[in-house]
């Protein structure tokens, strides 16, 4: 039985040998995030799926994510160690669904939360990420949208750009979705110096009581350009290892539940197996592939906001 920086170790020289690189989610285990190659959020991901020269994409994160990959890069070799490592949300939408939206709004422009499958993607007009949502929103220069699956996300962009008729899709991120008022009020009332930075994923109510409302890596940044040296985390625990690294002088209070089981499923060991057999390769058809590719490759070009 090997231990973990025995693990860290062999994860690391079968990268090397395979040709193969590890992109993990600020949302992963933290031997995970130390094993990398590049940690970041979705869209950080994406773009560096689309650009590696690495024979393998190793893609620690949930199903959607290692899909968007294979969608970038669609001639490299794309894992997804634990196949049981889906998102919720991203179920929460279906192709078929959204055509018969589609087909009774014929003209209004679909946007897809990069947390879809590769066939909604396919059914839709562009792509985007919580980090742009607001600038992707903003490219279609539409009156109205129809913007699937996050409606809090959905919500957030209609707030930001109330010019547009925004119509969201009944779906959620359990984590973000379960932050509630009272807990953030609580921990306020415990740090009252701490800054309270959140996900826009979670509730307009929630949000009312952010000092920084982002992306994960927007809120990377904000800990980072901050003088506060007490923050509230308003988003799922994982973030809070790559945070400490960055300022290790901070204390960080992560609201509850704060906990992702479905990212979580993926391990270290998960990893190695899967570099060691070259299983489980994401398998798209080619013609969905190319239907999927060209509103993923739309978001790619918009920046970030947060």
């Amino acid at each position: 039985m090997m231990d973990l920086q025995q693990l860290q170790t062999r994860v690391r020289a079968l990268l090397e040998e395979r040709n193969a690189v590890l992109l993990a989610h600020y949302y992963q285990t933290q031997d995970i995030q130390q094993a990398s190659d590049h940690l970041g959020d979705s869209l950080e991901l994406a773009l560096q799926a689309s650009k590696t020269d690495a024979d393998i994409i190793v893609f620690a994160g949930v199903d959607f994510m290692a899909e968007t990959a294979k969608l970038v890069n669609p001639e490299k070799m794309v894992l997804h160690p634990n196949t049981r490592a889906q998102c919720p949300m991203a179920s929460m939408v279906d192709p078929v669904a959204l055509k018969r939206i589609k087909e009774k709004s014929p003209d209004v422009p679909v946007v897809a939360y990069v947390n879809t499958s590769a066939a909604v993607k396919a059914e839709s007009d562009i792509c985007c990420t919580s980090a742009n949502s607001v600038e992707v929103v903003k490219s279609l220069d539409a009156e109205r949208i129809i913007f699937v699956p996050d409606s809090n996300l959905g919500l957030y962009v209609s707030r930001m750009l109330p010019e547009v008729d925004v119509i969201p899709w009944p779906g959620f991120c359990h984590v973000h979705q379960n932050i509630k008022v009272e807990d953030v009020l609580s921990l306020q009332e415990l740090y009252p110096a701490a800054e309270t930075l959140i996900h826009p994923e979670a509730t307009p109510m929630v949000l009312t009581l952010a000092d920084f409302v982002g992306s994960t890596r927007g809120i990377a940044k904000r800990v980072v350009d901050s003088s506060a040296d007490e923050f509230i985390i308003g988003t799922e625990e994982g973030l809070v290892h790559h945070l400490k690294g960055l300022r290790p002088d901070a204390e960080f209070y992560v609201v509850p539940p704060g906990l992702c089981p479905n990212m979580k499923r993926i391990t270290l060991l998960d990893i190695y197996k899967s570099l060691e057999s070259l299983e489980t390769p994401v398998e798209l058809d080619r013609e969905l592939i190319a239907r999927a590719r060209r509103p993923v490759d739309l978001m790619l070009k918009i920046k970030r906001r947060a």
